[in-house]
C-alpha cells in the first residue's frame, strides 16, 4: 500500500558518545521539570507574601529567580542535546561547549558538597545528638555522597564527551546529510 522511498541509504557506526548525550537530555529534562515546579511554588510564594514577611527572612524571589534561570538554562541543554542526536553540525560544537561547562559546574559542586558531607560527619559525631536526628542526618549525609560520587564519576565521562565530538571521526559523522 505505501512504498518506502528507495534511495541511498546512510548508515552510521555505533557511537558511544550518543549513549553519554542521551544521559546529558535526560538528566537535563528532570531538572527542567523539577526547576518548573519550584518556580511554580516560589511564584505562588511571591504572590502571597506580604512586605514585612520577605524583609524578615528569605526572599522567595530570589529562589523564583534561581528556579527560572536553573529551568531556561535545563530548556537550551535539551534544545542542544536533541539536536546533537538529530546530527545537526551546529550542535556538535554548541554540546562540547555545554559538556564543558556542565564539567566545570560538576567538579565545582562536588568539592563544596565534599566539603559539607565532611562538617555533617564532624556535627553527627557531637555527643548529646537526639537518635532521631543522627539517623536522619545519617541519611542525608549518605544521599549527599552518593550525590558527590555521581559528579565525580561525571567530571571525566564529560570530558571525554567534549573530546570526543570535536574529534575527527565524529567531525566526519556529521558531514553525513541528516536523516
Amino acid at each position: 500500500m505505501f512504498e518506502a522511498a528507495r534511495g541511498a541509504r546512510h548508515t552510521r557506526p555505533f557511537a558511544p558518545w550518543r549513549i553519554v548525550v542521551w544521559l546529558v537530555m535526560l538528566l537535563a529534562a528532570a531538572g527542567f521539570v523539577v526547576n518548573a515546579y519550584a518556580g511554580f511554588v516560589f511564584g505562588q510564594a511571591v504572590g502571597t507574601m506580604s512586605t514585612a514577611a520577605v524583609a524578615g527572612g528569605p526572599d522567595p524571589r530570589i529562589a523564583l529567580l534561581w528556579s527560572l534561570g536553573y529551568t531556561l538554562a535545563a530548556f537550551a541543554i535539551i534544545v542542544v542535546t536533541l539536536s546533537t542526536l538529530r546530527w545537526r553540525d551546529w550542535a556538535r560544537g554548541a554540546m562540547r561547549i555545554v559538556a564543558l561547562l556542565l564539567m566545570v559546574w560538576a567538579a565545582y559542586t562536588a568539592w563544596f558538597a565534599y566539603g559539607q558531607w565532611q562538617q555533617l560527619g564532624i556535627v553527627l559525631g557531637q555527643a548529646g545528638l537526639p537518635p532521631d536526628l543522627v539517623m536522619v542526618a545519617g541519611r542525608q549525609r549518605s544521599i549527599m555522597l552518593a550525590g558527590v560520587v555521581l559528579k565525580v564519576v561525571s567530571v571525566p565521562l564529560l570530558a571525554w564527551l567534549a573530546w570526543a565530538l570535536g574529534s575527527l571521526r565524529v567531525r566526519q559523522q556529521f558531514m553525513v546529510p541528516a536523516l
